[in-house]
């Protein structure tokens, strides 16, 4: 599937290929990448209202009553795909944590669409839904177009599992995203649920319901939906530490390679450091722990405790704070992410993340050709190789008052990122001046 985005602040212009395992965003600050991620993860969150869905799909639903099963066309995943898009520009405001007047005048023109492509069918085939105790038994014949789901009249009649079928045909996955406000969110979680406390007094407080209707509205979008959906996360950890992630080993991972410790959740739902220098019955106050622990603690919890398999994650500027070779581990790990099958989108200016993402794509294509090179003296392992076609790169392209976000090409020998080339290249030759006057002066 490939996502359209027009007029979105500075961005005239973007298409994002949601098929790949990883997808790199690219450019120079202000270019509008935080802008797209936000879009994207809208996009795939998008679950359109009961109204819109059983209007479009009053027929599918008689269909059940008669044959027990319904037939899915291309013509319906992209009216359903329509929905989506639309419900994403009926609450930009919501999702960018502004009123509805600066919505309209900062994203009046805004459009967003999607290509569907056959391939994007063939994800529901021989597949089984489940939703409660129902199952929903999917079905497609080689060549045919239409999709065949075995459902029971009662699934159908009130709309809600109906809602759960259409959207796992077209997107079955969650999606997350950790803004570059991440390394705040377990340190101010409290004092934000206090506020929200003082909300619900201010509320009762009130005579007229039509004041507290406009209280809600103004608090609801104090912040960006993301930063909401983290905030609701941390405010929860007693209940998400009972879930075990497929993905637990990569976050133990993190914690052995990166931090040098252990993040934890205290029974009240309290975020942790154990440093694996201190004693085994200390532990640091969050607040108290070092930055890049602050910084990875969501990954580490997402990856612990909420991940599945199929799911989207978006990291804004994971480079944050790090030392290089911080980011080149990352990038190795993003790659791992990937290929385990969790989709990965990554926005950075980090060269040290964009060079290892080459090298990664050039050690694939030279264990593909059968040369004798030794992973093990590289620091790879096969499983988080990439492969030049899985990844996908948009670069975020400043033209005066305007940004266009194309894809880059990619190949065996990997991908260049033009401003960042730009950038070192600069250095080199004003370092390479500097240099020869100084042997110039001293001879």
């Amino acid at each position: 599937m490939i996502l359209n985005i027009e007029n979105l602040g500075a961005i005239k212009q973007a298409k994002i290929d949601l098929s790949k395992k990883l997808t790199l965003f690219c450019g120079k600050n202000s270019t509008g990448k935080t802008y797209a991620a936000y879009v994207l993860h809208a996009f795939l969150s998008a679950v359109p209202s009961m109204r819109d869905v059983l209007s479009y799909y009053g027929a599918l639903r008689e269909q059940v009553k008669k044959e027990g099963f319904f037939t899915i066309e291309k013509k319906h995943v992209e009216e359903w795909v329509n929905l989506k898009c639309e419900h994403v520009r009926k609450n930009l405001g919501s999702i960018f944590g502004i009123s509805d007047d600066t919505c309209d005048s900062l994203f009046k023109d805004f459009k967003l669409t999607a290509e569907i492509s056959e391939q994007d069918l063939k994800k529901a085939i021989v597949k089984n839904y489940y939703l409660g105790e129902k199952v929903y038994k999917v079905k497609k014949k080689e060549g045919d177009n239409k999709i065949y789901i075995e459902a029971d009249v009662d699934s159908v009649e009130n709309g809600a599992e109906f809602v759960f079928i259409m959207d796992s045909l077209v997107n079955s996955d969650a999606s997350r995203m950790l803004t570059v406000e991440r390394n705040s969110i377990y340190t101010f979680k409290t004092e934000l649920s206090l506020s929200r406390n003082e909300l619900i007094d201010k509320i009762q407080n009130l005579t007229k319901p039509d004041s507290a209707i406009e209280l809600l509205n103004a608090s609801s979008r104090r912040y960006p939906a993301t930063i909401r959906e983290s905030l609701r996360i941390a405010n929860d950890l007693e209940n998400v530490q009972k879930y075990k992630s497929p993905f637990s080993e990569i976050a133990d991972r993190i914690e052995n390679d990166l931090l040098m410790g252990e993040v934890s959740t205290t029974p009240n739902g309290d975020v942790v450091f154990h440093a694996s220098s201190m004693p085994k019955t200390k532990q640091l106050p969050f607040h108290m722990s070092s930055s890049i622990v602050k910084t990875m603690a969501s990954l580490v919890i997402f990856l612990r405790h909420i991940a599945a398999k199929g799911d989207c994650i978006i990291i804004d500027e994971p480079e944050m704070n790090f030392h290089p070779d911080v980011q080149v581990l990352l990038a190795k790990i993003f790659s791992l992410l990937a290929n385990k099958g969790l989709r990965v989108v990554v926005s950075t200016h980090s060269d040290y993340i964009v060079r290892e993402f080459n090298n990664l794509i050039m050690a694939n294509s030279v264990v593909r050709k059968g040369s004798a090179v030794s992973l093990d003296d590289m620091g790879y392992s096969t499983d988080m190789l990439l492969d030049y076609n899985d990844i996908n790169v948009v670069y975020f392209d400043r033209k005066t008052t305007t940004v266009t976000a194309n894809p880059l090409p990619v190949d065996e020998m990997g991908f260049s990122i033009e401003s960042i080339d730009e950038t070192i290249n600069q250095q080199n030759e004003v370092a390479e001046n500097l240099y020869a006057a100084l042997i110039d002066d001293e001879e």
